[in-house]
């Protein structure tokens, strides 16, 4: 007798409770189905098909290795509109001649190339801190990363253009990625929903009508007015740069713009338009995210952040000098880093919605399943991690012999789709937390204390519900510690 297809055991809320606690407090959640139905779970949102959220380390490792024709890309819950041909959401040979495009604006001798100007970006916004100061962290940090976005997607440091490209692209990113428009994608369909908002932002392209950018009586309005203005910059620039056509140009909307397929065609303007916009989403909302965390921890754990400085500045007289690649590397800053993404994720999962009835592991899924690899709940699995898994200690990733494999750190994902950028994003975010340490103190209601903020979903990230405030303390000189390296040379 033939096997059948079967889903895992579903919590006995409501769909709509489901998609409730799929927002404010979702590692909560997370936790409560797995207390009452173990480490694999289905949930079922309004208007679409099946979730089955997975710890077991045998269905990941089979997610990982899924072909790329036994799953839909095009079906990601992501309600924002950036482009159906954006690399996230292609299939098959498709998908796989578009990362080749997008990888070469990420190899090493680049992101090397990029850092030292990551560095000075940092150290202009440190300046402007004054003691007294009160910041709301995760929205400072995207600040800065809007900044250096502006650097290593668009070439601009400064001047009239980058500054409305920045005006431009963050009021995007709070409208693209607010309440409203998430609500209304799970409401409608993720896929449907950004289709729909696509087709207007076409049309109204197409009529050369840029908009006010205002909120009108239709809650998708400024959202598609602002798309438009973005594009408009974004085409500009392409055609300048394939009209210039000049090689020695490193910055990723020059390198994609430039790149051709395996038959010479250049791509498409709205594919490099949608690309564009995709790295900026990414690049903007992960950091953000994941440096709120990092800081509650940095807050929660004071010694760790000295120790950070201290290693910073061991580097310096080193190095004999501050080199921002060198920071971006050191080993105790990166465990720290590796610690906070594993214990307080920004993703909760990713997503695989299966074409066919597919054996994973010990499970066998009906085709249209959506499989998600539980980020949260696997990086804090003691039979992986240890008794003190739940516990925030950057020292497990500096023991010897401990090494954590695809299927058990995960926060860019895995497989054939993990994050193309995530090696940029994880520089930037060192090299932010290096300047911090260096020369910053904080305090904040988390100084000290051992509860996590309660999470929430924000642009498809997890933050803490009510932001990161922070009281700035002390603002050390920009020659901190190299002060001392001339007085030691």
């Amino acid at each position: 007798m033939n096997q059948k297809p079967q889903l895992p055991p579903m919590p006995n809320d409501s769909q709509f409770k489901q998609a409730l606690g799929l927002g404010i407090g979702i590692w909560d959640y997370m936790e409560k189905n797995q207390r009452e139905l173990g480490k694999t779970f289905t949930l079922k949102l309004p208007g679409q098909g099946p979730m089955v959220w997975t710890a077991h380390q045998d269905v990941i490792r089979d997610v990982l290795k899924l072909r790329e024709d036994q799953y839909d890309a095009s079906l990601v819950q992501l309600p924002v509109d950036v482009g159906e041909n954006n690399t996230v959401f292609l299939n098959d040979k498709e998908h796989q001649d578009s990362r080749k495009l997008l990888i070469p604006s990420f190899t090493t001798n680049l992101l090397k190339g990029r850092a030292g100007v990551m560095q000075e970006i940092v150290t202009e916004a440190i300046n402007k801190m004054k003691v007294g100061d009160k910041i709301n962290f995760p929205r400072w940090v995207g600040d800065v990363t809007l900044d250096i976005i502006c650097y290593t997607l668009l070439g601009l440091r400064f001047g009239e253009r980058k500054e409305r490209y920045k005006q431009v692209m963050l009021a995007w990113l709070l409208e693209a990625t607010s309440d409203t428009n998430f609500t209304l994608g799970s409401a409608m369909g993720a896929r449907r929903y950004r289709m729909f908002l696509h087709r207007l932002y076409l049309k109204q392209t197409a009529r050369g009508k840029m908009g006010n950018g205002k909120k009108g009586l239709l809650p998708w309005k400024r959202a598609v007015d602002l798309k438009v203005q973005l594009a408009n910059l974004l085409r500009e620039d392409i055609r300048a740069i394939r009209a210039r056509n000049d090689e020695s140009e490193g910055h990723v909307l020059s390198l994609i713009a430039r790149a051709r397929y395996e038959n010479g065609e250049l791509m498409p303007e709205e594919r490099v338009i949608s690309e564009a916009v995709g790295l900026l989403i990414a690049g903007h909302e992960t950091s953000a995210a994941t440096a709120a965390w990092f800081m509650v921890w940095m807050q929660q754990k004071p010694q760790v952040y000295k120790k950070i400085r201290e290693e910073v500045l061991d580097s310096i007289q080193h190095e004999g000098k501050l080199d921002a690649v060198k920071i971006s590397e050191l080993p105790y800053l990166t465990a720290c880093l590796n610690e906070s993404q594993r214990v307080t994720p920004s993703a909760v999962g990713f997503i695989r919605w299966l074409r066919e009835d597919t054996q994973l592991g010990h499970l066998f899924l009906p085709a249209g399943t959506a499989i998600l690899p539980n980020i949260y709940l696997t990086q804090r699995d003691p039979e992986i991690f240890g008794p003190d898994a739940n516990d925030y200690r950057p020292e497990r990733w500096l023991e010897a012999g401990r090494r954590f494999g695809p299927s058990e750190f995960l926060p860019f994902g895995g497989g054939r789709r993990a994050c193309v950028g995530m090696n940029q994003g994880r520089q930037q975010l060192r090299i932010i937390f290096a300047e911090l340490a260096r020369r910053v103190e904080f305090t904040s209601e988390f100084q000290n204390t051992k509860k996590l903020p309660r999470s929430r979903m924000i642009g498809g990230q997890t933050e803490p519900e009510k932001g990161v405030w922070l009281t700035v303390k002390e603002v050390r000189p920009v020659s901190y510690g190299l002060v001392q390296l001339a007085q030691t040379a």
